[in-house]
């Protein structure tokens, strides 16, 4: 590859020194690149026109490059182009060659037209200031305009022929119009009606609720469109043309983001929300809100960075500054993030549901009421009280389900009798107590039960072990202890209480 490049580079500085057409000194040459010198170019793109000069001399030289526009054949000066050097000032040593770059451009607005482009190089021989060569070249340009008039036709092509006054060029401008809104008027009071007695038959109502959703914008668009494409009919200033499209493409972006949104939120949200309900899992209950706050926060998001960039600004320095700044905000809201992910922790591990009793690791007793994204909402059942609980708080700290395994709850009474009863008996009493109670639970595995608990300083100390559901735990406990008292007292079972015989002894003898 190298030797490739320096045999071209020396190929190109023989033709330059021999085929050289334009000479000012015996030290400069100058080549032009491209045969020929007219250029024919688009709005809005660019044209390059290059040359090269090569100093054969044996002194460095200063080079200076000035452009100029030249008038077109009507003595017009050309608007809305722009004429770009690579580099004004240049010095090159002797033996060495520089690229001359001229780069013309042009903008949506400009003109149809023929225009000359000059270009003078100064060279001024460094040794010797005085020694000044100029050298001269041109170019002919031809830029065609982005808008031309299609002249004097309906829809740009049938042509005019309605009498007098009608076969101007304004009456075809307001004929396509009318023609475009009877098209818009069809498919909205026509087309579309007949579509939906079709979609009516169907099983499913997506194509409804997506006819429903487009039939409005669809009706915008066609005639947006077709009061921008009749413009083309009249001849109206590039100026104008260039506002009315960019008005148009900031109006096509709105009616698009704004079908978007209707589609997100009446086709897509509306479907989520039917399957969130059938459901077993509570995710979906909690995502699909964020998901719907989330698609109203970056469907106008993206629109209006559409919009921007019409005006041509940079969205990458954007995007660059809204990192930052979310970093910014993820430092000041760590807290409410770290109960987000907690949050989705407690969705996806699911150590409770909504509706199950709970104890919560500062005692109370709570039924789950709601399980957010940043907390959990809960109602104590003993104090008549909601509480809410920062997600990261349930997710570190212990919390006890008394819905699961299933929704049944052990309880205990436990009571004392006096030394010397009949221990069975107690055992029956107890026993028969647990299955006259008609909310004790009786099944496999969790049949009432007593035992033996302890020998205290004052009495056999008893437990008996039922089970029953959880919302009736408080009032069956009161009622199986109050049961206990009435039964021991009619079988004559004593309950004693704790009692301390004191003896006091004397150290005198004698009365």
């Amino acid at each position: 590859m190298r030797w490739s490049f320096a045999i071209s580079s020396v190929l190109l500085i023989l033709t330059i020194a021999l085929l050289s057409p334009t000479v000012s000194g015996d030290g400069i040459n100058v080549l032009e690149v491209q045969e020929g010198y007219e250029k024919i170019d688009e709005a809005t793109e660019s044209i390059t026109f290059t040359w090269v000069a090569y100093n054969n001399d044996t002194s460095p030289y200063l080079l200076e490059v000035v452009g100029t526009l030249g008038p077109n054949d009507e003595g017009r000066l050309p608007s809305n182009v722009d004429l770009g050097i690579g580099q004004d000032y240049s010095a090159f040593e002797p033996g060495t060659s520089r690229e001359i770059v001229i780069v013309l451009s042009s903008t949506q607005a400009v003109e149809s037209m023929d225009f000359p482009i000059h270009v003078n190089m100064t060279f001024t021989k460094m040794s010797d200031p005085d020694q000044v060569y100029l050298v001269t070249k041109s170019a002919m340009v031809h830029v065609e305009a982005l808008f031309e008039s299609t002249g004097n036709k309906i829809f740009g092509i049938w042509d005019n022929n309605f009498p007098s006054p009608f076969n101007t060029l304004i009456w075809s401008f307001i004929f396509t119009v009318i023609f475009w809104l009877a098209i818009a008027a069809f498919i909205y009071f026509i087309v579309d009606p007949f579509i939906h007695m079709l979609t009516r038959k169907t099983k499913t109502d997506l194509d409804d609720r997506i006819l429903e959703v487009t039939r409005v914008p669809i009706f915008l668009l066609i005639v947006i469109f077709g009061l921008v494409d009749s413009l083309s009919i009249i001849d109206i200033p590039q100026e104008w043309h260039v506002n009315i499209i960019l008005l148009y493409q900031i109006l096509l972006i709105l009616v698009l983001a704004y079908v978007a949104y209707l589609i997100f939120d009446r086709v897509i949200i509306h479907y989520a929300q039917k399957w969130s309900k059938v459901t077993d899992t509570e995710v979906d209950d909690v995502l699909v809100p964020l998901f719907h706050k989330a698609g109203l926060i970056l469907i106008p998001t993206f629109a209006l960075g559409a919009v921007l960039s019409l005006f041509g600004i940079d969205l990458t320095l954007l995007v660059a500054g809204f990192g930052v700044i979310g970093i910014v905000i993820a430092f000041a809201v760590q807290e409410t993030l770290s109960n987000v992910f907690a949050g989705m922790q407690l969705l996806l591990d699911r150590p409770f549901n909504v509706g199950d009793l709970v104890e919560i690791d500062t005692g109370e007793i709570c039924e789950v009421k709601k399980i957010g994204l940043r907390s959990t909402t809960m109602y104590n059942t003993a104090d008549h009280e909601i509480i809410v609980v920062p997600n990261n708080d349930v997710v570190n700290k212990k919390v006890i389900n008394y819905s699961r395994p299933d929704m049944h709850r052990s309880m205990s009474a436990e009571v004392g009798v006096a030394y010397g009863t009949d221990l069975n008996k107690v055992k029956e009493v107890l026993l028969k107590i647990a299955s006259d109670h008609p909310d004790i639970i009786r099944q496999d595995g969790q049949m009432p039960y007593v035992r033996l608990a302890k020998f205290g300083d004052s009495s056999v100390d008893f437990k008996l072990w039922y089970w029953v559901e959880i919302k009736k735990m408080w009032r069956v406990a009161s009622e199986v202890r109050q049961a206990i008292y009435d039964r021991f007292m009619a079988e004559g079972i004593e309950i004693p209480f704790p009692q301390n015989v004191v003896t006091l002894k004397s150290d005198r003898k004698g009365p």
